[in-house]
């Protein structure tokens, strides 16, 4: 499957900083526990560009204590997928050459992502400060992507040095707000660049609740080498993800967008483009003026002519003698005065 999977997901697996913006599509538990709908999401993920999809392993009964959060135990226990089910939707993915992340909620989950040589481990923001996890993650020989929402800094750096003491071979951090859908001001996407300093060593990325592509376009311009957006169906399904998620069409637009952002950004190499119009000056005559006359400064003009000698050049031609006449408006070349004496 490597041979045809995106370049850039192939460099994340393989430890690598990737080539390009890796645009993971977050099922999530979209697929409302049933396995026609992620089977139809793969499908989806798929047309509109993604270069993996992502699932959610899971045991409610170990994500959340029966004793202070039994409602969310019976909202998410029909939401979670059997391993049958886990199995089938890899081989749909694998067969349209999407690689399958997964973010494992607890050992169980941990040891079924292995069995199923599922390469790449998500940890999910509420897992940051959840070192004894993080630490089995970590020795399992895979690269790790670490979601960072509702984190202080200082729980990413006690997270970090967690994975790393515990042998990860690559580790890929993402800013996040874990609101669903969050308020724009409370974005702050400058963190990218604060997370790309702090942790020059790790590849860093963004995972989008937004509504709409400008944060997700934004944070690639800041830098970020990983999006993960969550892929719905139906945005107006009932759910606890559905509403801040893209649809088949939004996700499709989301990914255009990116890859044109990409190629936008280009290099930071600054020259003249081919592409560009020509729009600088050159010196032309401000007269009519006759063979073996002198130049003086008044006789040149500076006006859009093409190709030609520049105004900084001015000098090389003052003083000088002409060879032949040269008409008002016309160029003058080094070419066409005497040599400097």
């Amino acid at each position: 499957m490597t041979d045809s999977i995106s370049p850039a997901v192939h460099d994340l697996i393989e430890h690598r900083t990737p080539r390009g913006v890796v645009v993971i599509a977050e099922l999530g538990v979209n697929h409302d526990g049933r396995l026609d709908k992620a089977l139809d999401l793969v499908c989806a993920a798929s047309a509109g560009g993604a270069d993996a999809v992502k699932l959610q392993l899971f045991e409610p009964a170990e994500l959340c204590s029966a004793r202070y959060r039994r409602a969310e135990v019976e909202m998410l226990a029909p939401l979670a997928l059997n391993e049958r089910a886990v199995r089938e939707i890899c081989d749909a993915a694998r067969a349209r050459a999407l690689p399958v992340f997964a973010t494992p909620f607890d050992d169980t989950s941990l040891a079924r992502l292995v069995e199923l040589n599922i390469p790449v481990i998500k940890i999910a923001s509420g897992e940051v400060t959840h070192t004894p996890f993080l630490d089995r993650a970590a020795r399992t020989d895979r690269p790790m992507i670490l979601s960072t929402g509702a984190c202080e800094l200082a729980d990413i750096d006690r997270a970090v040095a967690t994975i790393r003491d515990a042998g990860c071979p690559s580790l890929s951090i993402l800013h996040c707000v874990s609101a669903y859908p969050p308020p724009d001001h409370v974005m702050n996407l400058r963190v990218i660049e604060l997370l790309r300093a702090r942790y020059s060593r790790c590849v860093i990325g963004y995972s989008d609740h937004t509504l709409g592509d400008e944060a997700a376009i934004a944070a690639v311009a800041l830098g970020a080498r990983i999006i993960e957006k969550h892929l719905t169906l139906d945005c107006a399904a009932p759910g606890p993800d559905h509403a801040a998620s893209a649809d088949p069409s939004q996700f499709a637009r989301l990914v255009r967008s990116i890859r044109r952002a990409e190629s936008m950004l280009g290099s930071a190499e600054k020259h003249a483009l081919p592409v560009e119009c020509a729009i600088a000056r050159s010196i032309v005559a401000a007269r009519d003026l006759a063979a073996g006359e002198p130049l003086r400064f008044s006789d040149l003009a500076f006006k859009r002519a093409g190709d030609g000698v520049r105004p900084f050049d001015a000098e090389q031609l003052v003083g000088r003698r002409l060879r032949r006449p040269i008409h008002r408006d016309e160029q003058i070349a080094l070419s066409d005065v005497s040599a400097a004496g």
